[in-house]
């Protein structure tokens, strides 16, 4: 035969080793495409994802593709940007993440990004926000008295030039920030104070950096009983519906500036302001929607651990009242307004009073309730 030909009485062992040779080829074959961390079984896998994912994500953009800004909500917005609450970013690295895994576990999460615009629990707890604290730019000015050259006594200027950065309303209205300074003498006690001048200046509507450029004149002051003076200044905000909020403040000892004594040139300070965090009470509320009925239920229970301001006279009992205002949600604008019951001659007490303002489906995320505790003045 031809085999016996070339090889000659050998043939029949070739034959034999040639058939062991590709069996063995053939089962290493296999076993490298079927093993994992194989070099064959890399390669397949590989490919597939591939394919995977371009299927995957042809799908998901057709289904998802089309969301838009303008789409997402009211609250959504009110809650916080897309990019403050990181929703956006932290889903765009879980997607690059998953690219290895199945079609439906990639749009599970896809969906799950358009969920997040206003879920708060799944951000991380340990990254801080980064906030800008409010700063102050003053002016501060002696003018020796210039008729009386021994006199110590002078004129001090102080000059309210600007703000920077003003914290937001809790609710979204139009913000009129003003501020009130006040010079204070302190006893060497340090524990009363006296207001010996006070003055404000005008608010300025619809900004949070306000320049101001006001000053305020106090004659006959003398270096020598200004030591123990300081500079108290707040930061109002004028509310129109409720009392004025404060939102920041600022202390100053003079002897801390003690250099607008020796030289008389306007001298220009930048201060932080320390933000303003009162609170006057605890009000509990029942809140109940009916969307078959559009009906919204404000439920007012009871007030507890109420604080006062000042200027709020408790010799006698309090005829006290809450005012529920419905406003819009952007503009800050008046819809409605209801009231509960008054209680005579308390200082606290329990209303148990339901209030009930027709609301459609549609306006729940355009509308924002305002609280607000009053007073009634008797032969008002």
């Amino acid at each position: 035969m031809f085999y016996e030909e070339i090889f000659g009485p050998l043939s029949g062992i070739v034959l034999i080793v040639f058939g062991i040779i590709t069996i063995l080829s053939v089962l290493i074959l296999i076993v490298c495409f079927s093993v994992p961390k194989c070099c064959g079984y890399e390669l397949l896998r590989k490919r597939k994802n591939e394919e995977n994912k371009t299927i995957c994500m042809s799908q998901v953009e057709q289904q998802h593709g089309n969301i838009k800004l303008g789409d997402i909500s009211y609250r959504s917005w009110r809650l916080g940007s897309l990019y403050d609450n990181e929703s956006i970013y932290r889903n765009g690295e879980s997607l690059r993440e998953s690219f290895g895994s199945n079609c439906a576990e990639l749009e599970s999460k896809k969906t799950l990004s358009s969920l997040n615009l206003v879920n708060f629990s799944n951000q991380k707890q340990t990254k801080k926000v980064k906030e800008f604290p409010t700063e102050l730019t003053l002016s501060l000015q002696f003018l020796p008295t210039i008729d009386e050259p021994r006199s110590t006594e002078g004129k001090l200027i102080i000059g309210i030039e600007a703000l920077f950065n003003l914290p937001p309303k809790q609710y979204n209205c139009a913000i009129e920030p003003y501020v009130v300074v006040k010079i204070i003498k302190q006893s060497w006690t340090k524990k009363e104070k006296t207001v010996l001048h006070n003055f404000r200046t005008r608010g300025i509507r619809h900004t949070v950096n306000p320049v101001y450029r006001e000053t305020f004149i106090i004659a006959d002051a003398s270096p020598y009983i200004m030591k123990d003076w300081s500079l108290s200044l707040s930061v109002f905000d004028h509310d129109r519906y409720a009392n004025h909020t404060e939102l920041s403040t600022l202390q100053i000892p003079f002897k801390n500036v003690n250099k607008i004594f020796t030289n008389p040139e306007k001298h220009i300070f930048n201060y932080r302001m320390k933000r303003s965090n009162q609170e006057f009470g605890n009000i509990l509320l029942a809140i109940n929607y009916l969307p078959t009925a559009e009906r919204l239920s404000i439920t007012v229970v009871k007030l507890r651990n109420l604080k006062y301001l000042p200027t709020t006279n408790l010799s006698t009992k309090l005829n006290l009242y809450v005012r529920v205002l419905m406003l819009h949600g952007k503009t800050g604008r008046k819809i409605r307004k209801k009231k509960t019951k008054v209680l005579h001659a308390m200082t606290e007490g329990e209303f148990n009073d339901t209030l009930t303002f027709a609301l459609s489906p549609y306006q729940l995320d355009t509308v924002q309730f305002l609280l607000i505790l009053c007073n009634k003045i008797p032969n008002y």
